[in-house]
């Protein structure tokens, strides 16, 4: 549907020049988390040259993610107050640097550190995505525009952890991801903005702003759906390789076939939201993301390797790696929440999100586990059912669901 129609049918007019914003804070989103997961890709140098434990390096591949739940309500606060560009433009810059600092880093905990400050960036845009790209595709296309964005966490982990197998030393991979961040940031600061007339949506920061939001219960039902969605999501993305060489991978196979999982997995986020866009419903598409995507994986993991195993894995990599954006996107498309307060609404959504995807696969999945690799990603995919059940709890969000049709009647007869 063009923007034209879209604008007919929800009052939204749509600039062309959306595309252009989705692509550099998706760009953004790849850069971020493909400069943070490298490390994922040195388990043995980790492991067995810098003496790191199992839970010490799992930790470390999620970190960011800590860095996120400490700093995603203030920097979505401060979008609010002073604008989603410029609080995404000092985070990245304090990432870059944090980035650079890395580089120079021959021990655990200074490694630790920086790769701590790095998250910085990342929690402005998972806090602010949702005000950014609600601002350019209003509701009719938010979906769509979000599993776009989400989709570049998947495009900047397999790309580096595609490349860093091909270079042997850490230091190296380090100076290459941060030499590709700063393009990444030069990018975004030459093209990236707010549509005009947004800056009315901005509002002076308030307590009670945020006590409203606190308040609305389908803003926390949606945060509990992330908050195992995203659980799962954290745990694959550095250690897909590592849980495949417990089942028997060489560390070469292992790491093939992670970057085909993670590559398979990325048209499930460039599917699932224009599918719900255009059916105008989210849960028809969720339950077969989260049940049907995760029965597949669980599959896969739970059974021997053999000649089905890479075929279930990547069947289910492309069913079920879109649930974490109709989740996300679903943030923009609670009605009673006023468009001006999204950056404070992304904050604490993404507050409990990241929170969760730095203590469940480091503190529940890992005991729960055993020390088994197979065993932690079948306890992904059951975390993954439990985010879709939650979902089907909550009112359906899509433009079809009895919360915007009770929206538009109040509407049109307050336009009478």
């Amino acid at each position: 549907m063009g923007s034209s129609e879209a604008g007919r049918k929800t009052g939204e007019e749509l600039s062309p020049r959306r595309w252009v914003a989705v692509a550099c804070i998706g760009l953004m989103h790849a850069a971020l988390m493909g400069v943070l997961m490298v490390p994922g890709a040195y388990a043995d140098t980790f492991i067995g040259g810098w003496g790191v434990s199992q839970e010490m390096f799992v930790q470390l591949t999620m970190i960011g993610f800590l860095t996120g739940a400490i700093f995603s309500i203030p920097m979505g606060m401060l979008a609010d107050r002073f604008g989603v560009t410029r609080v995404l433009g000092a985070g990245m810059v304090i990432s870059l640097v944090a980035s650079l600092a890395r580089v120079f880093c021959t021990s655990y905990w200074p490694l630790y550190a920086s790769c701590f400050v790095m998250g910085i960036g990342l929690a402005g845009l998972n806090s602010n995505s949702v005000k950014f790209l609600r601002a350019w595709f209003g509701t009719r296309q938010l979906t769509t525009a979000m599993t776009l964005y989400v989709s570049g966490a998947g495009i900047g982990v397999t790309a580096a952890m595609g490349i860093a197998a091909e270079v042997p030393s850490v230091h190296t991979a380090f100076v290459g991801a941060s030499a590709a961040f700063a393009v990444a940031c030069v990018v975004w600061f030459a093209l990236a903005r707010m549509p005009r007339g947004a800056a009315v949506e901005r509002d002076d920061y308030s307590l009670a702003a945020v006590r409203a939001v606190l308040k609305n219960r389908t803003l926390l039902l949606v945060s509990a759906a992330m908050v195992f969605s995203m659980a799962s999501m954290a745990a694959y993305s550095g250690n897909v390789p590592m849980g495949l060489a417990g089942k028997g991978l060489d560390p070469a196979t292992a790491a093939a076939w992670a970057s085909l999982i993670n590559l398979f997995g990325m048209p499930s986020n460039w599917i699932a939201g224009p599918i719900a866009d255009k059916l105008r419903r989210i849960k028809p598409v969720m339950a077969v993301s989260a049940f049907g995507g995760s029965a597949l994986l669980i599959t896969a993991w739970s059974l021997p390797v053999g000649p089905w195993s890479l075929p279930l894995f990547l069947a289910g990599a492309i069913v079920v790696w879109g649930n974490v954006a109709l989740i996300k996107g679903s943030v923009g498309m609670i009605p009673d929440i006023e468009p001006r307060y999204l950056g404070t609404a992304g904050g604490i959504q993404t507050f409990f999100q990241n929170l969760a995807a730095f203590v469940i696969p480091s503190f529940v999945f890992v005991p729960l586990s055993g020390g088994s690799m197979p065993a932690y990603f079948v306890l992904c995919g059951v975390s993954v059912i439990i985010a879709g059940a939650i979902m089907m709890i909550a009112p359906e969000l899509g433009l079809a669901g009895k919360v915007h049709r009770a929206r538009d009647s109040r509407a049109d007869q307050s336009s009478r």
